[in-house]
């Protein structure tokens, strides 16, 4: 099984929120919340992708990014590369997302339900730097 590369940016807000998107019914994880982001295009630098995913998923362009860790998993079906970078976001900025969002604290993130592969990826971010 080929792994695909997938970048996660983690946006904050001034406050020190972090931005979920609700997963389409159509998409792998259907219903579940997740980080913007998406496939490393052929080409693109792991960041160039998590850059360019923000601003395709939200319409936001972060700052200040920065490369948190890297984790593997494996779904019944697919195996994934993540590479989970964080960013800033003004909170002026205008939000443009056709999907379901919500900015939420780090302590509100079991309250929402996520694709397992984002265990590992929680716990990085709870461990890691802030923005």
């Amino acid at each position: 099984m080929r792994a695909r590369s997938i970048a996660l940016a983690v946006a904050f807000d001034e406050a020190g929120n972090v931005l979920l998107l609700k997963r389409t019914t159509t998409q792998h994880c259907a219903d579940l919340w997740s980080f913007p982001g998406g496939k490393i295009e052929a080409g693109e630098t792991p960041k160039g992708a998590a850059i360019r995913e923000l601003q395709e998923e939200t319409g936001l362009s972060g700052s200040n990014w920065k490369l948190l860790g890297m984790h593997r998993f494996e779904y019944p079906d697919r195996l994934l590369n993540f590479m989970l970078f964080t960013c800033l976001c003004n909170s002026s900025d205008l939000l443009s997302c056709e999907s379901e969002h919500a900015w939420i604290t780090l302590d509100e993130l079991p309250d929402f339900p996520m694709p397992e592969a984002n265990a590992e990826l929680i716990g990085m971010l709870n461990a890691g730097p802030r923005n």
